[in-house]
Formats: C-alpha cells, structure tokens, sequence
C-alpha cells in the first residue's frame, strides 16, 4: 500500500513524490544523483561574450550615428554662419558705397558752385589753358585787371575739400591741352599747392599725401560757349581712409578689371582664392581649395564705381569663429550619446539578470521544483522575446506540475483512498465470497433485507475495486447512489435522498469516489435519529466555465466551534495515512486534479442542516439545461 510517498517512471528516469512535502525528486537509472540548479550569474555581464559584443555593437554604433549627427549639423550651421558672413561683408561693403555716394555728392555739389561763381570759373580756365606756374599767375594778374571784383582762386577753394572729413579728398587733377596739373595739400604746413607738368595723371601719386584712388572725373566746360571743353577735372581720395573701419571675417579685396584697389588677406592661399572667385560666373556660392577645404565666396559689384567687393572664407575659420557653438553641439551630441549607451548598458543588463532567472527556473525545474516558476515576475519592460520565452516556460512548467499531479500524486491517493475503503488490503475475492455466504445465510432465514443489504455492498465494493482513476460524473453518482441505497436499508422510514444532475454535465471527468465521503460526513454528524424525515440532496449544475456540486441536508448542523475545526483540518490537516477518509482526503485529492482554481466550502444552512460546495475548474460544455432527477421516494 502506498502511504506517504511513492516512485514513478518518466522518460527513463525515477521520480518520487514525498507526500508530507509535497515536492517532486529526481534519481537517474545509476541512483539518486541531485544536480544543483542553475544559479544566477553574479559576475558582470560584459564578461559574458555574447552580451559584450552586443553592448559594444550597441555603443559603436550610437558613436558612429552621433559622428554623423555632428557631420551633419556641423555642416548645416556651416551654411548657416557662411550666410551671415556673406551678410556681414554686404552690410560693410554697403556703408563704403553710401560713403563714396556722399562724397559724390559733395562733388557734385562742389563742381555746380564753381559754375555758379564767374570769378570762380575764370579762374578754372586760367588753371585749364597754363602749362605753368607763370603762365597761370599770368593769366591771374590779367583776370583781376580785367574786373573790379575780387578774383577766386581755386585751389584755395578746394582746400575746404581737403580738410572736410566727410569728403576726405587726397588730391585733384586737371586734364587739358596745354598739360596735366596736380592740386594737393601739405599736411604739415596747411597750404595748397600746384604742380605743373606732369607726364600723367599717375604721376602725382608720387606726391606725398596726394591719395592713391581716382574717385570721381567731371568734364569742365566754357560757360559762355558750352561746346568748349575747357578739361577734365579729378578728384583722388586715400584708399585707406575710404576702406577704414571695415571689419569682415575672412579675406577681401577690391578689384577693379582684374587688379586689386585695396586687399586684407594673410595668407597667400587666402589671395589665390580671392582670385579664383573673381573669375567665376555665380555672384555667391562655393568651391574647394586645397583638399576637402570647402571656400565661400560672395562678389558684390559697386553700383557707385567700375569696381567689385570680393569676400572670401572657409570652413576651418568659420569653425574657429564658431568655435563656442560648435563646442556646444559636441556636448550635447556626447551627453545624448552617453544617454542613449547608458540605456544599452540598463537594458542589456537587465534582459542578462532576467535570462539568467529563466536560466534559474530552468535549473530548479530541473530537479522538480515549479516555485521559482510562479514567483518570476515578468514586467512590462520584459515583453520582448525574453518575456515570452518566461511566459511559455512558466505555462510548460504550470502544465507539467499538473500533469505530475492529475496523472501521479492524484493516482496514489486515489489507491490510497480504494485501500482504506477496504480496510487494511482485504482480499477482493475473499470479501465477495464472505459476503455471498453471508447473504445466502439471510435468504436461509428469510431476511430479505439483509440479504439485499448485502447485496448492494457487495456491488458498491466491486465498482470501487474495478474502477478506473478517472470515471465521468454520472459514474461518480451511480456509486453515490450504490451507497445512499445502502444506508436507506439501514435507516427505513426515516431516511430519503433526492439526486439532481443537469443534462450535458453526465460525461465529465472527474476523479472517482469523493462524493461518498462527503455524504458519510452527514451521516457521521448530521444524521438525527430522532427525526421521521431526514433529507439529503445533490444538486449539479454548471457555473461560469466549471461545475458546481452543492450536497445540502436538514440534520442537525454543525456546531461552530465544530465547523472551524472541521474547515481547518480540511485545509491544513496533515496527510496522516492513518486517518479515515474524509473531507480533507477529498479536498487534497480534488485540489491535485484541478489546481488552484478548485474551491471546497462547508457550512450550516440558516433553515437548519449543513452544506458542502464543491466547485471544480472544469468546463462542461452543455446545448440544453434540462435536469436528470434521481429520486428515492
């Protein structure tokens, strides 16, 4: 007889089942040989390679997307701060072209005044018409005698050109027939003077101060014959003075048909570029010097002179000019690149612990233990394959424990239960013929009833003994009633039974033998002889996705201190092999075949009697709701 453990054979190796413990144990054909589970891996994960080279996989590439992030914006704000150079260039180049618009137009002014003063203007054709001093201080004398006005000088009058810094004009020329003239002011000692017989215009750059850029040329006519052109009159501005102040990243210059008026570079690379863009087509735009060194150039032409403004840069000054911004894009690219590895690191590390709990699950079951298989705990950051890996094992796991206990702990109480029934392993067949001679005794003697007691014992034995561990629930009624009948023989008169099944719960499966126990339970307490009517009813019926069984009578109850102790050992009694079959064998029995969601309550009915609830997790699947009635009156 099996009593508080067993052994069984799975797929070749030996498991055994300690009752009082409740846990399954693992012995290979050689022997009992326990392995160790699996344990979590308590060193880092980087040490394990296949999680290194993910994590390093991982972190090169948010580096290498992060270099070409910075690639990316880097040459955008490259664009960006090229444009504002080329603004920057246009806005100083526009205030040397405003400059230049007001000294022509003090020019202008200046040239009209002349032609208004008649004296002025005398003076201009003496100036125009003298090849020398002589001949102009001739020609002067000759005016003065000629009016009683006073006469003009003019290059007196142009020093009011000279000294005006708004005008800022350096030197004058006057062009005519009889030869070149220059008009200049002596810095140092405040004077005008006149230089004569100059071979060209150019050569009065060579006179000090005399201003290197011809500025603005106006053709002086007679003003009493208007067809007479008396000269040409130029007026020279210092380059200097006229380009001063301009403050412009990068390299510039002002070229005039090819040539250069005014440069500021520092390098001769930066000239080379300022003339490979003065030869290109496009007004702004960009090409590449020496190697990958991207130049933006913008060429602005004056609207005021026969000149262009030419500004060049590349990307290395930009860069260099830049330098905060882009030092700011690095670090906000590197704290985005460390936050996105840190959260590679948390997560790889987190999916290792969290394999390395499947990996431990994996190990206990390994030796019969499905604890650790409930207790791992699967979060949301956990439903990615990891998560659904756990998820199946833990369902193979919940399977496989019910499986062990429905196919193997359920078959050793059910044995167990069978032998207690017959009392100490009592030969079957030594038990049938004692009966049958006892029964022919009573019909000897013409006790019928006996002899029909008898008879349905016997009956009730056989069912027990030759049933399998499994029988449907109308089965588990039969044998009910085999024994109802049995105890009616015995309280004639005073004793009825009403079973009820709904139609459709007949063939489901169900462990054998629990319904007699739980009708002996009335018997044994609730049983009054002192009562003409003492009913018990079975009532099955389907409920949600199960079966509920409600066994109801009207004895005497249960007293309450009765009740809780009756419930305790129920739930908590220990398995003592020696004990009587009853509501604690059933219930540990029921609990192994249907698991967890298996419920089992006992009670008093408030009009009087007890009450046993059995619900069982199984679902009966039913078309009608019609109800097979049993009835012993």
């Amino acid at each position: 007889m099996f009593t508080s453990g067993g052994f069984f054979l799975v797929g070749g190796s030996i498991y055994g089942y300690n009752g009082r413990e409740g846990r399954m144990n693992n012995r290979t054909d050689e022997g009992l040989k326990k392995e160790p589970p699996m344990r979590k891996n308590s060193i880092s994960f980087l040490k394990i390679k296949v999680y290194r080279r993910k994590f390093l996989g991982t972190a090169i590439a948010i580096l290498l997307l992060c270099t070409i992030c910075f690639i990316g914006v880097s040459a955008f704000f490259t664009t960006i701060w090229a444009g504002q150079q080329r603004q920057e260039a246009q806005d100083a180049f526009s205030i040397v072209e405003k400059k230049i618009g007001n000294i022509k137009d003090q020019l202008n002014e200046y040239i009209e005044g002349c032609y208004a003063g008649r004296t002025m203007m005398q003076d201009a054709m003496a100036l125009f018409t003298s090849g020398s001093e002589p001949e102009y201080l001739k020609k002067r004398l000759y005016n003065s005698r000629s009016t009683t006005a006073q006469i003009a000088y003019m290059p007196g009058d142009m020093k009011k050109l000279f000294i005006n810094s708004r005008i800022q004009v350096r030197g004058a020329t006057f062009v005519s027939e009889s030869g070149i003239k220059a008009v200049w002011l002596d810095r140092l000692s405040g004077d005008m003077h006149v230089t004569f017989g100059l071979d060209r215009e150019e050569d009065a750059l060579d006179i000090p101060g005399f201003g290197d850029l011809m500025l603005a040329s106006y053709e002086i006519r007679d003003p009493d014959s208007i067809s007479r052109q008396l000269g040409r009159l130029t007026f020279w501005v210092d380059r200097e003075d006229l380009f001063r102040g301009l403050d412009i990243s990068g390299a510039w210059a002002v070229m005039q048909e090819g040539k250069p008026l005014h440069v500021d570079y520092t390098t001769e690379k930066e000239w080379n570029w300022i003339c490979a863009a003065e030869k290109l087509e496009e007004s702004q735009g960009t090409f590449y010097g020496t190697g990958y060194d991207r130049i933006f150039y913008t060429v602005f032409p004056s609207s005021q002179y026969d000149f262009s403004y030419i500004c060049v840069i590349n990307s290395s000054m930009l860069w260099k000019l830049n330098l905060s911004a882009l030092i700011g894009i690095s670090f906000v690219l590197v704290i985005l690149a460390m936050g996105a590895v840190l959260v590679s690191f948390v997560g790889i590390r987190n999916d290792a612990r969290f394999l390395s709990s499947i990996m431990q699950m994996l190990g206990a079951m390994e030796t019969g233990d499905f604890s650790v298989a409930k207790k791992l705990e699967i979060h949301k950051e956990h439903k990615n394959e990891y998560g659904r890996i756990a998820i199946a094992l833990k369902d193979v796991s919940q399977k496989l424990e019910g499986y062990i206990r429905t196919e193997y702990v359920m078959k050793l109480k059910q044995q167990e239960a069978a032998m207690r029934a017959l009392k100490h392993q009592i030969n079957p067949h030594f038990l049938y013929n004692t009966l049958e001679s006892i029964r022919s005794k009573a019909l000897m003697w013409g006790d019928e009833e006996t002899a029909e007691a008898i008879t349905q014992l016997g009956s009730l034995y056989r069912r027990i003994v030759h049933s399998p561990d499994v029988i449907t629930m109308q089965e588990e009624v039969e044998l009910l009633e085999m024994y109802l009948r049995i105890m009616s023989l015995r309280f004639a008169g005073n004793f009825v039974y009403q079973l009820e099944i709904e139609k459709g719960l007949e063939k489901v499966h169900t462990p054998g033998f629990w319904l007699q126990p739980l009708a002996e339970n009335f018997f044994s307490h609730g049983f009054d002889r002192n009562n003409e009517f003492n009913l018990l009813i079975l009532d099955i019926r389907s409920e949600g996705g199960g079966v509920r069984t409600l066994m109801t009578d009207n004895g005497l109850g249960i007293a309450r201190e009765r009740l809780e102790a009756i419930r305790k050992h129920m739930h908590e009694g220990s398995d003592d092999p020696d004990a009587d079959i009853g509501l604690r064998n059933v219930y540990m029995r029921l609990q192994y075949f249907y698991g967890d969601d298996f419920t089992m309550e006992i009670g008093n009915n408030p009009e009087g009697g007890a009450r046993i609830s059995v619900y069982i997790p199984t679902q009966a699947g039913k078309e009608e709701t019609d109800v097979h009635v049993v009835d012993s009156g």
